[in-house]
């Protein structure tokens, strides 16, 4: 999935900890005889042909009459074509028509923010560029993303079921008791991004696998030096990059002792703690800085888009790159067996190097969609997102369509690898042309398919390998207090710009990072921008040194 990690996850533990189930806000109830506002789901009238407000037959499919109803969607996807297979299905199931507004993920924030303040924005808006900020400033204090429990209660049975796991309803439900945003509940990786590492090209280089950072750096120097991509060129090679968007370089502070976050926050003795101002995130610096000044890494890392490093990477100029899975970077096609990436183990776990667990292998994604004050009928949108959700919509999103890719038999779901397909169909039926993925779907935890060939689960074989080394821990989630809505807002969108801005600038050397004033100045900034607020909210007491 592209860009998976742009907003907070939340967690199995989170889930794990709360009890199912809580009554509906008894602000969405009508009380006391008051007349049910317009438009509401209380003054919603079914009439003798079943349908609710005249458009929307509230059982079955379709769910409306062909050509009386459309919606349109806001979200962020990768996508060469902008057509997605499922969507056309569901068009085919529900007769509602969909206008899908969908902007690489480079562009959608900014374009998202000018649409908000124009007031001429999607009905629904969905994908990575939501956050709970946003949830709270546009749903609970402005009215712009309106509450869907009630529309959830009273047409949605499957989303029903998905609220009703345990800690998912609490988890989806705002300060305010109201829920804003269709829920995305899946199985999840304990760990997302990581570094890969090409073994061939330690094989043309004479070098075993690393295992501390001194031999990490070794490697690194030993692809500088070489011809370690074997094209005949020695100086074309690029020991170390990442993904543009998801860089998770703090996340090496791991293998010094501090496993730490994007937003700085870490676990230290089972404890969580601010990282970013710690004496180990400057040393994982200066060492960074170090292999800068030697070219083992990428001169680009902080300025290219996701087009340029995996344009590098398609040329294999990679040797080690961060990213969520290896053929991000690559262009390789998974196969049945690993290819010539491998996952880079965590470094010095003899001398207390560790990696954070992002999950315990479940989650739920309160903000991947809402629906705006904008949209007509919005009883419409949440039934197509409950019919999305079926089971066999889900395998059609996740995997592919029952019928063409999976195959319903005795024994279960049987799937088959899409280039078994026609050449022409492939390219339609690849995972990233399924649905878009930024947006939410389900299928229920431990889902599996049975695959005559099964491709190699790099995800699988990461979690094996970083499991022992991985914290207990996990960054809890949180919802940011109705009074502090504005004011959390702007500290954590200025202290992520600065400690991004930092880091890049030690990392290259334009701060000196062993420059003990210099260090400090970055500290006290991060200070003065609102740090130990920032942190009182996350609920983190404890910044370390």
């Amino acid at each position: 999935m592209k860009k998976r990690i742009v907003a907070l996850l939340l967690t199995a533990a989170m889930c794990a900890g709360l009890l199912a189930g809580c009554g509906k806000s008894s602000d969405t109830a009508a009380t006391g005889g008051d007349a049910p506002e317009e438009g509401s789901v209380q003054s919603a009238q079914t009439d003798d042909s079943g349908k609710v407000n005249g458009v929307l037959y509230k059982e079955g499919l379709p769910l409306v009459d062909e050509g009386t109803y459309s919606f349109s969607i806001f979200c962020d996807d990768s996508s060469d074509t902008g057509e997605f297979y499922m969507l056309n299905e569901f068009k085919k199931q529900t007769n509602v028509d969909v206008d899908l507004r969908i902007f690489p993920y480079e562009t959608a924030t900014e374009r998202l923010n000018l649409d908000l303040n124009s007031g001429d924005y999607a009905d629904v808006i969905g994908g990575w560029t939501l956050s709970d900020s946003m949830i709270l400033t546009y749903g609970v204090n402005q009215g712009v993303f309106i509450p869907l429990e009630d529309y959830f209660a009273e047409y949605c049975p499957k989303i029903t079921e998905i609220l009703d796991l345990p800690g998912v309803r609490e988890e989806m439900t705002a300060p305010d008791g109201h829920i804003y945003a269709i829920p995305y509940v899946c199985d999840d990786t304990m760990v997302g991004y990581s570094p890969y590492i090409n073994t061939k090209w330690l094989e043309n280089v004479g070098m075993d696998m690393p295992t501390t950072t001194e031999e990490f750096e070794a490697v690194l120097k030993a692809f500088k030096e070489q011809d370690a991509n074997g094209n005949g060129d020695p100086n074309d090679e690029i020991p170390f990059s990442t993904d543009p968007n998801n860089k998770h370089i703090e996340a090496m502070a791991g293998w010094f002792g501090l496993p730490m976050d994007k937003y700085g926050v870490g676990i230290k003795d089972s404890e969580v703690v601010y990282a970013g101002a710690s004496s180990t995130y400057r040393e994982l610096l200066s060492w960074l800085n170090g292999m800068y000044k030697q070219g083992l890494i990428d001169l680009e890392i902080f300025t290219q888009d996701s087009a340029t490093w995996e344009g590098k990477g398609n040329r294999d100029l990679y040797g080690v790159s961060i990213a969520y899975e290896s053929n991000e970077f690559s262009g390789h096609v998974r196969g049945t067996e690993r290819d010539e990436y491998d996952i880079l183990p965590v470094l010095n776990t003899d001398n207390g190097g560790r990696w954070l667990r992002d999950t315990n292998g479940f989650s739920v994604y309160r903000t991947q969609a809402v629906v705006t004050d904008n949209a007509k009928n919005p009883e419409v949108i949440c039934r197509w997102f409950d019919n999305a959700f079926e089971l066999e919509n889900g395998i059609g999103c996740n995997r592919g369509p029952v019928g063409t890719l999976v195959f319903k038999e005795d024994d279960g779901y049987h799937a088959i690898d899409n280039k078994t397909l026609p050449e022409d169909e492939q390219e339609k039926l690849s995972w990233g042309n399924l649905w878009p993925q930024s947006l939410p779907k389900y299928m229920p935890s431990g889902f599996k398919y049975i695959e005559d060939n099964p491709l190699y689960d790099e995800k699988k074989a990461l979690e094996a390998a970083y499991e022992p080394y991985l914290t207990k821990e996990i960054v809890p989630s949180f919802w940011i207090p109705l009074d502090k809505i504005d004011r959390y807002s702007d500290i954590a969108t200025a202290i992520k710009d600065y400690f991004n801005q930092q880091q890049a600038m030690f990392v290259s050397g334009e701060l000196n990072i062993n420059d003990d004033a210099q260090w400090k100045s970055y500290v006290d900034g991060l200070y003065a921008l609102g740090l130990e607020d920032w942190l009182e909210v996350r609920g983190v007491d404890k910044i370390a040194d």
